[in-house]
């Protein structure tokens, strides 16, 4: 029998990776993009702009939330 599990959140921030449960943050999977913003700046203690330009990447296994690539 299959089961379904939550996306974990992984987040690369200020130079750090942290994974977490969704639960952790009050987070569900459906939230807005907003949300995973303000959720990780009430986490972080940062302002909500400081992650404006993050990327947010939604695949069934997990939820990556991370700073723009830069190639080049």
């Amino acid at each position: 029998m299959l089961t379904m599990t939550a996306p974990r959140l992984h987040v690369r921030f200020n130079g750090r990776s942290d994974e977490f449960a969704l639960e952790t943050l009050n987070l569900r999977p459906a939230a807005s993009d907003a949300e995973f913003r303000t959720a990780l700046a009430r986490h972080y203690d940062c302002r909500v702009s400081d992650l404006a330009d993050y990327v947010i990447v939604r695949e069934d296994q997990a939820i990556i939330v991370r700073p723009v690539a830069v190639y080049g």
